[in-house]
């Protein structure tokens, strides 16, 4: 079965808390043809991530804010805290410089997997449970 890695944004009102939640955006990917592992899709979807996040600030005219991200992937998590002369695979490492690139180690926290939101579009939800 093939995997989806969405994304989701989340806005306040120009830097003051709201009572409201409101969807930016979201974004689903289908896994690639060639087998890919768990942790590198997560990693991809991490990327994905930093660059919608910078889409979406530029694209709405937005003025410089601290942005959170969240993951539910430890692996991924791990591997953006970690020492910065840590040596990784080719792949690993470039997603993780444009991660670092981007963001900063503190801007991103960690979701449980059941209480994510952007997993609905891997589950197969019913429009009524998308809804409600």
């Amino acid at each position: 079965m093939e995997k989806v890695r969405p994304w989701c944004g989340q806005p306040s009102d120009r830097g003051r808390l709201r009572n409201r939640t409101e969807l930016l955006m979201a974004r689903a990917r289908l896994a690639p043809m060639k087998s890919v592992t768990i942790p590198r899709l997560e990693l991809m979807a991490a990327v994905l991530a930093v660059k919608v996040d910078h889409m979406l600030k530029r694209e709405l005219d937005i003025e410089p804010m601290k942005t959170v991200l969240w993951t539910d992937s430890t692996t991924v998590l791990q591997c953006i805290y970690c020492s910065e002369h840590r040596r990784f695979h080719t792949f690993v490492a470039n997603r993780v410089a444009v991660i670092r690139d981007a963001t900063s180690a503190d801007q991103w926290q960690y979701v449980p997997t059941k209480e994510n939101p952007t997993d609905d579009a891997s589950r197969g939800l019913s429009v009524g449970e998308l809804v409600a």
